[in-house]
């Protein structure tokens, strides 16, 4: 039986990071320093208590899924197709303004889409707003739609039309639609893609894909397993969705990016595949400052707490998007983690009701980054930062 449980330890020798080294299969939902809570099945837990942890059970998944995958909590949340559906809409209501484009086709062959808006003129800034990249992250799709429907209803408001005028945004709401499809229709708590593996398993996690330090840790958060739930694929852009985004930064150049992920309710910068800091001290200053504003941002709007830190504090990753774009192209690269901020408000399943307020608190936060971006002295090309 597959449990989601809490694991502590009040054992300074025994500290629970040491739990994010050992190839135990573990599905990480939260990290902390003083709480892990996991899921996985009763033998790698039973052997997690061995090792001398302490070890409290939350609930059985079967009882989390009846709790809050509920019929009610789908109502509001896009397919893919419904995605595509809408995402035309509004680039038919404004073709003086936005443009879809197909960036790529997924493992079974669906179509990745992005919708640019804004300024064309050769020169201008463009950023990138993404989501999707984990399956079950259903809330990752609806803010960067939000953004985009947002950009196209207020466009002719002086605000919104100085940011279209002055910059260019690109928005995938979907880089994983066959996972998100699965998670809909068969396995509502699927991570990954729907890649077949020469050993029977399916599934990459597209954002432990990416070729920037890509698969330099092998960890349950960065794994070489092709079964586990990070697994990091044969090879760095071995699949066709990091491809596409790979295809699309190398043409586009973006001068700045938020990936949209759940749940924890982080506000997440470079690095993560390590837990050294950023060596260039302006970036490092820079970057530390923006996560900081956003979450200010966001914690004014309903006073969620929107936790700013590299990503290597929550937990080691190799291979992730904004390694790779910040370590690539050195782009200001950053991972919102949108709500609930724990497993027992329903963690990966957020009831729909939260997709308004998650926007409404997000909002403020996209603009400051914009609005800050936009104004930005120009950077050196094709600067690239130390490691």
């Amino acid at each position: 039986m597959e449990l989601i449980v809490e694991v502590r330890s009040d054992d300074p020798t025994r500290p629970l990071s040491n739990l994010l080294r050992i190839p135990l299969g573990l599905d990480v939902w939260e990290a902390n320093a003083d709480r892990l809570v996991l899921r996985a099945d009763e033998a790698p837990i039973d052997r997690i208590r061995k090792m001398g942890y302490q070890i409290q059970q939350i609930v059985p998944v079967e009882a989390h899924l009846s709790t809050f995958a509920t019929e009610v909590s789908r109502e509001g949340y896009h397919s893919a197709q419904s995605l595509e559906d809408d995402m035309r809409q509004l680039a038919e209501s404004r073709p003086d303004l936005a443009a879809l484009h197909e960036i790529g086709r997924s493992v079974e062959g669906r179509p990745i889409w992005a919708l640019q808006l804004g300024e064309r003129q050769a020169g201008t800034r463009k950023l990138l707003f993404m989501g999707c990249h984990h399956a079950r992250e259903w809330i990752a799709v609806e803010v960067p739609f939000l953004l985009a429907r947002e950009l196209i209803e207020q466009a002719d408001t002086p605000e919104m039309s100085r940011r279209l005028t002055q910059g260019q945004f690109w928005i995938v709401p979907m880089v994983n639609p066959d996972g998100h499809e699965f998670s809909r229709t068969d396995n509502r708590l699927w991570r990954k893609n729907r890649r077949r593996n020469p050993d029977g398993s399916i599934g990459v996690d597209p954002n432990r894909n990416y070729g920037y330090m890509w698969g330099t840790l092998d960890i349950p958060t960065s794994s070489h397993v092709p079964s586990d739930e990070t697994y990091v694929g044969p090879r760095a852009f071995s699949e066709p969705e990091t491809r596409a985004v790979r295809d699309l930064v190398a043409i586009q150049k973006f001068a700045g990016l938020i990936t949209y992920h759940s749940f924890s309710q982080l506000v997440l910068y470079p690095w993560g595949y390590t837990a050294e800091e950023i060596k260039d001290p302006v970036d490092r200053a820079t970057l530390s400052e923006l996560a900081r504003g956003m979450s200010e941002c966001i914690c004014q709007v309903h006073g969620k707490l929107y936790t700013p830190q590299p990503s290597s504090q929550l937990y080691p990753t190799a291979g992730d998007t904004t390694d790779w774009t910040y370590g690539e192209y050195g782009i200001p690269s950053f991972t919102i983690e949108l709500r609930p901020k724990t497993v027992e408000e329903g963690g990966f399943i957020l009831p729909a009701s939260a997709i308004r307020p998650t926007w409404e608190e997000n909002r403020p936060a996209v603009f400051y980054l914009v609005d800050r971006l936009l104004e930005a002295p120009a950077r050196a090309e094709a600067a690239v930062p130390s490691v």
